[in-house]
């Protein structure tokens, strides 16, 4: 049976200073996942890397480690690049956390 995961919210919601920066972040981070998709499909794995290391930086300072995480798993897997079903694999676990995101972000429905 499916198992329903829980939404994911910043650790960083309650400072004032960052929530521009998370709302911004939490709107964007679907384009930003399918450019990274969309780079693996059109195989630029340079690019990949380029664009899962800055969604890193930015879910590591913004309150989302485990994103952080998983993008960083994603560049790794793309500079490796010795696995094609590693990296889709990575890139398919990234798409999940960013949807619980954005699920869990207070500006969600």
């Amino acid at each position: 049976m499916f198992e329903r995961k829980p939404p994911i919210r910043s650790t960083q919601e309650d400072v004032v200073e960052l929530a521009e920066d998370i709302d911004r972040f939490v709107i964007g981070l679907g384009e930003s996942v399918d450019a990274i998709q969309d780079a693996e499909l059109a195989q630029k794995l340079a690019e990949v890397a380029v664009l899962a290391c800055t969604l890193s930086s930015n879910a590591d300072r913004l309150g989302y480690p485990g994103l952080a995480m998983s993008a960083k798993g994603v560049a790794m897997a793309a500079e490796v690049a010795d696995g094609e079903e590693d990296l889709q694999e990575t890139i398919l676990e990234l798409t999940d956390l960013a949807h619980r995101v954005r699920q869990g972000h207070r500006g969600a429905a």
